[in-house]
């Protein structure tokens, strides 16, 4: 097989539901985050740590096929 196969697509499923641990306690955001890809489930107690899941998740799969990515600040070279 090649190295250079193409990135294959990522696919997340996110569940969000509210909840508190007792009635005294204010509701929060929880959420099931399920990569199809690998089969994994994670359930994190926030939105932003759902979303850096996903965005790491994304970036080991793309360092997989691109090798190092470039710095944001970098030349893009389209000039």
């Amino acid at each position: 097989m090649s190295s250079q196969q193409p990135l294959s697509d990522q696919v997340f499923i996110l569940r969000f539901w509210r909840e508190s641990a007792d009635a005294g306690e204010y509701a929060r955001w929880r959420v099931l985050v399920r990569n199809i890809n690998t089969r994994r489930r994670d359930v994190v107690d926030d939105v932003q740590r759902a979303f850096a899941i996903v965005a790491s998740n994304l970036n080991a799969a793309a360092g997989e096929h691109d090798g190092p990515e470039r710095p944001a600040d970098a030349p893009s070279g389209k000039d």
